[in-house]
């Protein structure tokens, strides 16, 4: 099936993010648990069918939030204080996080 690419982790320190489908089709997060060892081992991806949204809490390492369609739209909220720490897996460990986008 097709794949999604990523190797950017970011988590905000000081708030949380909901990302709630409007098209409701499925998706796919890639996360990992907060702490400052994140590493491709520690991530997760999680399969969201659509009819829900995804709320990552503050400090959660994520990626983007990857549609199984060409394209999705989605409500996005979050704090008005949005800061950001970052990782590049890619730089960083020298790998990619390849997660299939079909069952």
């Amino acid at each position: 099936g097709l794949q999604g690419v990523t190797r950017g982790f970011i988590r905000h320190p000081d708030g949380g993010q909901l990302f709630y489908p409007i098209d409701k089709t499925p998706f796919v997060v890639p996360a990992a648990l907060p702490g400052d060892d994140v590493n491709p081992g520690r991530v997760v991806a999680f399969w969201c069918d659509g009819s829900r949204g995804f709320y990552i809490h503050p400090n959660v390492w994520h990626e983007g939030i990857f549609p199984t369609e060409d394209s999705q739209r989605f409500l996005n909220r979050q704090g008005r204080v949005h800061g950001r720490v970052s990782c590049d897996l890619g730089a960083e460990f020298s790998a990619y996080l390849c997660v299939p986008l079909s069952l």
